[in-house]
């Protein structure tokens, strides 16, 4: 399963949910087995299976939540490896 690590970047007029909050808004997709969020770093860490179609409906999640995707990095180390 392929990680992607999607770096984000809140609008300052937006009232939007918790950065810690995008973990369970990014796990309720199908093809996502694990996420988490690093306040500290902005990123969120998603383990999935697919492709570029579901790396693209894990963005639209995160951009629905209000946040911005800067930019995004597909990762071989797994989740428990450092940002």
């Amino acid at each position: 399963m392929p990680d992607i690590h999607f770096y984000l970047t809140k609008p300052p007029e937006k009232d939007v949910p918790a950065f810690e909050g995008l973990e369970d808004v990014v796990k309720k997709l199908e093809h996502v087995s694990e996420a988490k969020a690093d306040p500290t770093t902005s990123v969120v860490a998603v383990t999935f299976a697919g492709g570029r179609a579901e790396q693209q409906e894990i963005e639209r999640a995160i951009k629905g939540a209000g946040y911005v995707v800067s930019r995004r990095s597909v990762r071989s180390e797994p989740l428990g490896g450092t940002y």
